[in-house]
């Protein structure tokens, strides 16, 4: 008996060659979402220390670690009175944010809350916190939609080689506990598109591109960041030879988009051109490695343009690698490498914005290490912003380089992350998902496709299975 058994001697030993590892105890849905709760209300009571209780004595939230924009938007411009949100008072993001704003603000009034011009400071201050809590409860069911989408695409990992346990749902686990969520799930309304995102490759995995394409461009009148993934998945249907179901996505996304955008855009063109103008003329910011390059003295002329040839330039290595590879990679390792490229070029990236990337770092290389390293280098960025906004680690305290390491930790962490799994990509046979008959559980019609680009090299064969796929 080795030392491990020993250890369970107490509590039944280990688990029998005849048992069958099924029922409530080996089923990761219910824990996960157990997992979720905890983890949100970890959140909720990390911003305890922020509400204001009384009007005109300000909190320092980023002492506090708990700052939120949610709650200042409510308080800033004539939200709080009933203000027009684009036309009045010129909110800065897309039209889906802008829904769910005008449906929290109305249920703020629904629960006795003064939204109109007649509100004092104090009855605005109060509201702003109702307004917060409503906020959080959407973006709470939004997360718990991002842990039942990660366990529903583990459901194909169950194979002989797993004795029938589909494994990869359990890496909802992984999502749910994340220390990512508990640090940044509310400063802004990132988890909403994470969550429509999530539906959207939910969709593409069960073979529905055209419902996915719908659900992604939803998500891309939430941020910007979606359209990446349409950008993914164009790659990797290249290779599968699969582009008539990514047009099919393209035409949903398209439709999604422009149904969801075209009420404000024919009638206030200029409060929709607001978050595209003022995303577009920003310089560098926070998070990016040209932020840090000002910090130091260096100023890079022209970052946007930089920033885009960056970009594109990346995207090209991406599509070498995946035409490259022995064996078409998995939709999420694709995905993934995208979303790392455009981290890693931006000229701003916020600590919320690490929630983009939680669900594919998972899904495309789940091991705990990795996932626990990444979450370690975010959560040294997300304490190192706020002391830098709050003046601690600012230009000339002489603790500064805080900042510049944290920044710069990130960003190598995230290359670190992308470069395991170009290893994975390059090396099939080293990836920790693909055991037994299992191919691509995100891959939906590119599931156990035939490449339409031979590799190089023959990949390593596999045993020979049975698999339920999607029709071809």
């Amino acid at each position: 008996m080795n030392g491990a058994a020993r250890l369970t001697e107490r509590i039944g030993g280990p688990v029998g060659a005849h048992a069958r590892p099924w029922g409530l105890w080996f089923n990761p849905l219910p824990w996960s979402i157990l997992v979720a709760g905890l983890s949100w209300v970890v959140l909720m009571l990390r911003q305890v220390p922020c509400q204001q209780h009384v009007y005109g004595t300000t909190v320092n939230t980023y002492a506090r670690l708990c700052y939120s924009d949610i709650p200042l938007l409510y308080q800033g411009n004539g939200v709080a009175t009933g203000a027009g949100l684009y036309s009045e008072a010129g909110l800065t993001h897309p039209p889906l944010v802008g829904a769910l704003v005008a449906v929290c603000r109305w249920l703020t009034g629904l629960f006795g809350a003064d939204v109109g011009a007649s509100a004092t400071g104090q009855e605005q201050l109060d509201a702003s916190y109702l307004f917060f809590v409503l906020t959080a409860v959407v973006l709470f069911v939004s997360f718990l939609a991002v842990v039942v989408v990660q366990a529903e695409l583990g459901a194909g990992s169950a194979s002989w080689a797993t004795q029938g346990v589909a494994t990869r749902s359990f890496d909802a686990l992984l999502v749910a506990a994340a220390p990512v969520v508990m640090a940044s799930g509310l400063i802004n309304w990132d988890m909403l598109a994470v969550a429509l995102v999530g539906l959207g490759v939910l969709a593409w995995a069960r073979c529905r591109p055209l419902v996915a394409g719908v659900a992604l461009g939803a998500a891309f009148s939430t941020k910007f960041f979606p359209v990446l993934v349409l950008v993914a998945l164009a790659l990797v249907c290249r290779r599968g030879a699969r582009m008539g179901a990514w047009r099919a996505c393209l035409g949903g996304f398209a439709a999604a988009w422009a149904l969801i955008n075209a009420p404000l855009l024919l009638t206030d063109p200029h409060g929709w051109s607001l978050y595209w103008s003022s995303s577009i003329g920003r310089g560098a910011d926070l998070g990016s490695l040209w932020y840090v390059f000002e910090l130091m003295g260096l100023r890079v002329p022209g970052v946007n343009a930089v920033c885009l040839l960056l970009m594109a330039a990346a995207l090209c290595a991406i599509a070498l690698l995946v035409r490259r590879a022995p064996r078409r990679p998995r939709t999420a390792q694709v995905i993934l490498l995208v979303l790392i490229a455009f981290a890693v070029c931006t000229k701003a990236y916020a600590p919320q914005c690490a929630l983009w990337l939680l669900p594919f770092v998972v899904m495309a290389r789940p091991r705990v290490f990795d996932w626990a390293v990444w979450n370690i280098a975010e959560l040294a960025y997300f304490f190192a912003v706020w002391g830098f906004l709050d003046g601690v680690l600012g230009p000339g305290t002489g603790a500064d380089a805080l900042y510049w390491g944290a920044t710069l930790l990130r960003i190598g962490v995230q290359l670190w992350l992308a470069a395991q799994v170009c290893h994975d990509v390059l090396n099939p046979w080293d990836d920790p998902v693909r055991v037994g008959h299992v191919d691509d559980l995100t891959g939906g019609v590119l599931d156990h496709a035939v490449d339409a680009v031979p590799p190089p090299v023959p990949p390593t064969p596999l045993p020979a299975a049975g698999h339920d796929g999607c029709p071809r």
